[in-house]
C-alpha cells in the first residue's frame, strides 16, 4: 500500500509541477519575465514549505508514516526538482544572464529556506506546540 501512495503522489505531482509550469510560464509570455524559471522557483518553495508542515505534523502524530512518505516522496519528490533548477540556473549563466541567475539561485535558496522555516511554524500552530 505504501508503494502504491508513492507512485500515486508522484503521479499527481508530476502533474501539478506540469501545469504549474505551462500556466505559469504562459502568463508570462510577453513581459520582462519571460526567460526568468519562475514556475520552478514557486514549485520549489511551495515544496519546501510543504514539506516541512507534513514533516513536522507526522512528528507529533498527526500524519500517519505512510500519508508523510506519500506526499513527501511521491508527490513533493515529483513536484519540487534541484536538478532543473541546477539546469536553468546554468543555462541563464549560459546565455549571459548573471543578474537573472544570481537573483534565481539567490531566491530559491533564501525563499524556500523561509517557506521551511513558515511551514514548520504553521505545522507547530495546527500541532499546538508552543
Amino acid at each position: 500500500m505504501l508503494i502504491l501512495g508513492v507512485m500515486l503522489g508522484g503521479a499527481l505531482g508530476a502533474l501539478t509541477r506540469y501545469l504549474v509550469t505551462n500556466g505559469v510560464q504562459g502568463a508570462l509570455q510577453g513581459t520582462g519575465f519571460a526567460g526568468f524559471p519562475l514556475a520552478t522557483l514557486l514549485v520549489n518553495v511551495a515544496g519546501s514549505f510543504l514539506l516541512a508542515f507534513v514533516t513536522e505534523l507526522g512528528l507529533r502524530g498527526l500524519v500517519s508514516p505512510a500519508a508523510r512518505v506519500a506526499v513527501g516522496t511521491g508527490f513533493l519528490g515529483a513536484l519540487t526538482t534541484f536538478s532543473t533548477f541546477e539546469l536553468e540556473s546554468q543555462l541563464l549563466i549560459r546565455d549571459g544572464e548573471l543578474v537573472r541567475a544570481g537573483t534565481y539561485v539567490m531566491a530559491n535558496l533564501a525563499v524556500g529556506y523561509l517557506a521551511i522555516l513558515a511551514g514548520r511554524a504553521a505545522a507547530l500552530r495546527l500541532a499546538g506546540a508552543p
